[in-house]
């Protein structure tokens, strides 16, 4: 016996279309409008900005370094230890705007013919200090083991700049003087070591 065909009445069939019709009215609205990036994550406008408005980190204000012109640099007196020479040396800033110098340069100690007697390494990377017209440092420079010929008075010290900006020579603390020659402590004509603080206010 075959089974018995189901009927639908024109009524129930005009429900049921009704029915899907509203089914699919809510799903639909339950889509989200509009388009998205592939990943889901659009960024924000205010972030965007962000970005793009972030400040130099150097103004248009910013302090340059020293000119070796601007600089006053003098010797005031040497003193002996184990061997070594130390001298007490004090920058001005005598130009008449604020610049910078850097805590570390390289050092040299000068004969009265300009001869180097001793010549430094180039620091590392140093400090940078902004120093006001008239404002002072000072430093003390050490050497040690001069074993080349009689150097010419005076004897004073130098420090070559960074950033090829050149060399200022320091003024001698005596027109004769030779305090800051240290002694030879080996093989003649060996070369010889000075090494300088860091300048401090």
């Amino acid at each position: 016996m075959r089974p018995a065909a189901s009927v639908v009445s024109p009524a129930r069939a005009r429900i049921s279309f009704l029915v899907a019709l509203l089914v699919g009215a809510v799903a639909s609205s339950c889509v989200p409008q509009g388009t998205s990036s592939p990943s889901g994550f659009e960024p924000s406008p205010t972030s965007a900005v962000a970005e793009t408005t972030q400040p130099s980190p150097l103004g248009s204000t910013a302090v340059g370094p020293c000119a070796p012109t601007s600089l006053a640099v003098q010797v005031t007196g040497w003193s002996g230890a184990a061997g070594s020479r130390i001298g007490s040396v004090e920058l001005r800033n005598a130009g008449t705007d604020p610049c910078v110098v850097f805590g570390l340069t390289r050092p040299q100690l000068l004969d009265g013919r300009g001869t180097i007697l001793i010549d430094g390494a180039p620091p590392g990377a140093s400090q940078a200090i902004e120093v006001a017209p008239g404002g002072l440092l000072r430093t003390d420079v050490r050497d040690s083991n001069y074993c080349g010929p009689e150097p010419a008075p005076p004897v004073t010290v130098a420090f070559v700049l960074p950033e090829g900006l050149g060399r200022v020579v320091a003024a001698p603390d005596s027109p004769s003087g030779l305090g800051g020659v240290p002694p030879c402590l080996g093989p003649a004509g060996s070369a010889g070591t000075i090494e300088m603080q860091p300048w401090q206010p």
